[in-house]
């Protein structure tokens, strides 16, 4: 007998592939996101980053005008050399607003999977 999978995410999530820089446990680089939701996200990485490691992450919420959100993230999920699924952490609620507001006023293009 098999049982259903269940879903761990509070929020939907929607595609999104752009650049962050990511600040942790190889120092700093940059990945590529994958999908984003108001309580993490996933991003490609060839680094091994193992479950628990805390990094902290530079979203371009508005590259036109050079804005970033910078968050604090633990690792939920990883699959070494692929990548990692992360929860953002001690947001406070002036980023947390932004960060749903960014998802928001990109809903259509973000659920589409166009990115922006």
């Amino acid at each position: 007998m098999s049982y259903p999978e269940i879903e761990r995410r509070r929020a939907k999530r929607y595609h999104w592939l752009v650049d962050i820089y990511c600040d942790g446990v190889e120092g700093v680089g940059i990945a590529q996101t994958a999908n984003i939701s108001p309580y993490g996200l996933y991003f490609n990485t060839s680094t091994v980053i193992p479950k628990g490691a805390r990094l902290k992450l530079r979203l371009p919420v508005a590259p036109e005008t050079k804005e970033y959100l910078v968050l604090e993230a633990v690792v939920a999920y990883s699959q070494p050399k692929i990548g990692v699924g992360v929860e953002f952490i001690n947001v406070d609620e002036s980023k947390q607003k932004r960060l749903e507001e960014f998802i928001a006023e990109n809903n259509r293009a973000l659920a589409l999977g166009e990115g922006w």
